[in-house]
């Protein structure tokens, strides 16, 4: 969270900048006219040969315009008058990219993974293509990932993991329904989408709370909306949800058969607070096989 907000700081200033200085070259930034961004900066660097913002765009300019060596010139300069943000550092690594400057461009790229950014998709660029299979980038390309990505390397967030694909849902020895279930949102959520043959289905959306380190899930059907939540401490089943009302509560209890590719579901209902339960539906999702 630290290392997020850091980010957020440093963009924020960086857009500041920008924002302060819509005149005279963000109009013409924004219309992509780098021509005419380069020469307002030129008379506005003879009037003033320390107006950094001027060089700042220049920089961004000239990249733009694939004129690297003169972008390279620029932004070597934004960075010793103290402009180090995030895009000056990975404009300035293309440029080094562009004009086969290795090594520049892997200390350029190693000083933003430094600033803990998640620019892995910026990476993507075919501008780094020369550079793509040198160990130092897989490296910094790999920690942007983890970035971008967290909940997909956060085990907490894998567990109900098993619950994912497509499946046949059978009770007493009948298929009774579809179901698909997909990771959602960067990994960090799981979508189901219930589709029985007798009525209109359902969906829900169940996920890792990390404030409150458990998982939950919002079932909604038929214009029903119910909160499951996992219990602290439970011994049956890979993955339990709780969902409590003044009323009755109902318990889902999820068991993955390894061997068999398989997963148990089972809800059951209470109406003493959880001190005793009667099984609702037992249902057994078998993985569809692929074409």
């Amino acid at each position: 969270m630290k290392n997020f907000l850091a980010l957020v700081i440093t963009l924020s200033l960086f857009t500041g900048i920008t924002a302060q200085n819509n005149s005279p070259y963000q109009p013409d930034f924004n219309n992509k006219a780098y021509k005419k961004v380069i020469e307002t900066a030129e008379k506005q660097l003879k009037a003033n040969p320390k107006d950094s913002i001027a060089n700042y765009f220049m920089a961004f300019s000239y990249a733009s315009l694939k004129q690297h060596k003169k972008a390279i010139k620029n932004f070597e300069i934004v960075k010793q008058r103290g402009l180090k943000g995030p895009s000056v550092l990975l404009w300035l690594a293309k440029s080094y990219a562009a004009e086969n400057n290795t090594k520049k461009a892997l200390t350029e790229l190693e000083a933003l993974d430094s600033l803990q950014v998640p620019f892995s998709r910026q990476l993507e660029d075919s501008i780094f293509n020369t550079i793509k299979n040198n160990v130092r980038f897989k490296k910094i390309k790999e920690n942007m990932y983890k970035r971008a990505n967290p909940c997909k390397f956060d085990v907490s967030y894998r567990k109900f993991d098993f619950w994912v694909g497509e499946w046949d849902v059978y009770s007493q020895g009948q298929k009774i329904a579809e179901s698909s279930i997909t990771n959602t949102n960067g990994d960090c959520g799981i979508l189901e989408n219930w589709r029985p043959k007798s009525n209109n289905g359902g969906n829900s959306i169940s996920y890792y709370d990390s404030a409150d380190k458990k998982w939950k899930q919002n079932w909604v059907a038929n214009g029903n909306v119910s909160h499951y939540e996992e219990p602290e401490n439970y011994e049956d089943g890979d993955m339990q949800l709780i969902a409590k009302s003044n009323n009755i509560w109902y318990k889902m209890v999820y068991t993955h058969n390894k061997t068999e590719d398989t997963v148990r579901q089972t809800l059951e209902s209470s109406t003493d607070k959880g001190s005793t339960w009667t099984m609702s539906f037992d249902g057994l999702y078998k993985r569809k096989q692929k074409d």
